[in-house]
């Protein structure tokens, strides 16, 4: 936007600098060879400059137009030049060119004397000289000067509707962006080339002052709605403006300008970009992911060879609060600053600098050692993305995705278009690996074409979409990221790294405002890494009940977060306010409380709309008759209480801890029912036993071993915490057989399990 407006800024003093002067004439002398002709034609074109310059400011002006506006400026100014002369020897003062060219041709957008100012100070940037007037000669090299800049400005007037903002097409084509901004450097850099302004010492702050004089000019006593608009947005460019050049850079030579100048345009193109093809945040097939990734890579590039980033080694913390602070109004968000200040510092610390150990003092702002950090994860989420790409052009099985990987030329890919640093390559080549353990897990991750988490024993027969596994890579690359800055032994694979209970409490606690703001986390609710740590844990594909999450647990535990326990529940939600289950009240998330009945019943009615990705759970709940389902539902409605619960509604946090439970409860079944009656027998009850046997020790105060094993499945069938003497006549009922658990059994241990979580500790 910086450039935008610098362009602007530059064309306002061609323009305004042509038409400042004043004569001896105006003074009362006697004009000596001839009379000026005032009414001479050739000067009534200037009347129509302001009208020409919003045509173009909006993209509307045709090459006739900018042609003979500037041709009408040059001839004025040479005529100017030659029939007057002002108070001073071969010179003009400011103030006598303002008034001679408002009297007799911009009677009606007259330049103000504090505008009249600053384009004197652009004067001298663009052609040297003093800033209290302009001599004959300097007239003589803007009329030059103007040449050029009409030129310029005819090749860019096709991009300006792009350029400004000001194209109606709903959809901008990507190349057509890049057109626009090519022409806009190649522009500028023309201009910066025939000025002065390389040696000058014009500042921001006179640039502020200038484009406000602009539109005050242009718009003359009319409202102007696209200078209102950019007015606006100046605050913006100023932030922007300190994070990629300092608050006090300082350019030396024509080569730092140019490269500063390169910088900015870099930046308005990657705003364009985003402005017309990505702030819809949907990617829905390859072309627009590869503009996504040339998006991210283009950012990443900027940063790090901006004029701050190369000069000083990092973007400091206060630049990057002030742009915050100003950018973040400009959007209909609820984030505060305050959280995402604080997030954006746990990022830095925890996430891309892992060696500081958490330790928050002497945090600079933004260095190179994070944006390596980001650039590093960021070419294994390319590389894995290529595979996607390259093996699943429409859809593969797991079958598929293993012969792929098997086949895929990983190598090539990295030294050919992600990097040749030999450690870059080395951390790929680890990453890829720790892919291929997570394609040939027994049941892995995937999505189907609503997004959501498949929970089916048929899940590796099954085709994945390229969308699926596009998804899936995203989560993994979140994943990585939660391990690289909340784990441990974090160096090498991420196969052998491992994040305890410890690790995920102090996620929640650093992304629990901006998790709030969000509307991911409740605000009644304490910290939640305990208890998620222990839903991975437990009930994850790969849970093992240990006391680390490892790669695989962590991976599926944030595909499951998010596809369910936030993808899901909103779609659940939103079909449950078409029905007309909604009431006026809210609930602590600001959206409308469920009346329980409707919601019960749409619940059942359509299961498999919202649960498509759980067909045994589908089939399950169709399966009861009325009674059972009441009972079925009042086992997951405990479980999903929530303090202060009101009775006979169902409010947001209800609905995802429903949906998670559903999913933990689907996964359980796949995994342990071999013989796949749609239940588990004891026999499959105990094979899931071992990833509870550490919970089971804390809640009972048998010590024998074996009577322990036996504790989740008396959990199981008879849903309570056991004691000794529970166990031991259990083993009695196993003499005379003890019937399949079936979903009813499983989601009623959720209930128990809470009430457990839930009892203050000693």
């Amino acid at each position: 936007m910086f450039s935008k407006r610098k362009f602007n800024l530059a064309l306002a003093a061609v323009l305004m600098a042509s038409s400042v002067g004043c004569s001896e004439f105006l003074n009362g002398k006697k004009a000596e060879p001839e009379v000026i002709e005032f009414s001479d034609a050739r000067f009534a074109c200037l009347q129509a400059i302001p009208t020409q310059l919003q045509k173009f400011s909006v993209g509307e002006a045709e090459e006739k137009d900018v042609r003979g506006g500037f041709d009408c400026m040059a001839d004025a100014l040479r005529y100017f030049n030659k029939r007057t002369f002002g108070s001073m020897e071969g010179a003009y003062t400011v103030e006598e060119m303002r008034k001679f060219f408002g009297k007799y041709f911009l009677k009606e957008n007259n330049v103000t004397p504090e505008f009249a100012a600053e384009l004197m100070k652009i004067k001298k940037a663009l052609l040297g000289g003093s800033t209290a007037y302009i001599t004959k000669e300097e007239i003589v090299r803007l009329i030059e000067m103007l040449q050029v800049v009409r030129d310029e400005s005819v090749q860019l007037a096709p991009h300006v509707k792009i350029l400004l903002s000001q194209t109606k097409s709903e959809k901008t084509e990507w190349e057509s962006i890049s057109n626009a901004t090519e022409q806009l450097r190649r522009s500028l850099q023309r201009l910066l080339e025939k000025t002065q302004i390389a040696k000058s010492d014009y500042s921001f702050e006179d640039a502020k002052k200038a484009l406000s004089g602009f539109a005050g000019f242009i718009k003359g006593e009319q409202p102007f709605a696209p200078y209102e608009r950019y007015g606006e947005w100046v605050p913006v460019v100023e932030a922007v403006k300190n994070v990629l050049m300092g608050k006090r850079a300082q350019f030396a030579g024509l080569y730092q300008w140019s490269e500063s100048l390169d910088t900015l345009i870099d930046l308005y193109e990657l705003a364009l970009k985003y402005h017309y093809s990505l702030s819809d945040l949907k990617v829905e097939d390859q072309i627009k992911l590869r503009q996504v990734s040339q998006f991210i890579g283009q950012g990443l590039k900027l940063l790090s060879e901006s004029h701050q980033m190369k000069t000083t080694g990092r973007i400091p913390v206060e630049d990057i609060d002030y742009l915050i602070e100003q950018v973040l109004p400009k959007f209909p968000t609820h984030l505060r600053v305050k959280s995402l200040k604080k997030t954006y510092r746990a990022v830095l610390i925890k996430i891309l600098d892992p060696d500081r150990k958490n330790d928050s003092r002497g945090l600079l702002g933004l260095e190179k050692k994070h944006l390596a950090t980001l650039q590093r994860e960021f070419n294994i989420w390319r590389l894995q993305q290529s595979f996607v790409d390259h093996v699943a052009p429409m859809s593969a099985s797991q079958k598929d995705l293993i012969e792929g990987y098997r086949r895929f030329n990983k190598t090539y890919v990295i030294e050919k278009g992600l990097s040749d640093d030999p450690f870059e390559q080395k951390a790929m080549e680890n990453a890829w690996l720790d892919l291929g353990e997570l394609l040939q897990r027994p049941l892995p991750v995937s999505f189907n074409a609503e997004g959501r988490l498949t929970v089916d024993p048929q899940v590796p027969l099954q085709k994945q979409t390229w969308m699926s596994l596009t998804k899936a890579n995203l989560m993994r690359a979140l994943s990585r990221l939660l391990l690289l800055g909340y784990g441990d032994n974090t160096q090498g694979r991420l196969s052998e790294a491992g994040m305890t209970q410890k690790g995920l409490i102090a996620w929640y606690d650093d992304f629990q405002e901006i998790g709030l703001d969000l509307g991911a986390f409740d605000p009644r609710s304490a910290n939640s890494g305990s208890r998620s740590f222990l839903e991975a844990n437990f009930f994850t594909f790969s849970g093992n009940g240990n006391e680390l999450m490892d790669h695989k647990e962590t991976f599926e535990f944030v595909s499951t977060l998010f596809a369910a326990g936030l993808g899901t529940s909103e779609d659940l939600a939103k079909h449950m306010r078409a029905a007309e289950c909604a009431v006026s009240e809210k609930d602590v998330f600001g959206n409308p409380l469920l009346k329980e009945d409707c919601f019960q019943f749409q619940f059942r009615k359509h299961i498999q709309v919202y649960f498509n990705n759980l067909p045994g759970m589908v089939n399950y709940v169709r399966s009861l008759t009325q009674a059972e389902w009441d009972q079925f539902y009042r086992h997951l409605s405990v479980a999903s209480e929530v303090q202060g619960q009101k009775r006979g509604y169902v409010e947001t946090a209800n609905i995802r801890t429903m949906v998670m439970i559903l999913h933990y409860i689907e996964g359980i079944v796949v995994l342990y029912d071999k013989d796949r009656s749609q239940s588990l027998s004891l026999e499959e009850v105990h094979d899931a036993t071992p990833r509870f046997m550490s919970f089971i020790r804390t809640v009972t105060p048998v010590s024998y071993e074996t009577l322990l094993k036996e504790g989740f499945a008396y959990l199981v069938f008879r849903g309570r915490i056991p004691g000794a003497s529970d166990l031991m006549g259990f083993q009695w009922d196993k003499m005379w057989g003890i019937e399949d658990a079936r979903r009813m059994e499983i989601v009623r241990l959720f209930g128990a399990l809470k009430d457990q979580l839930n009892k203050p500790k000693n």
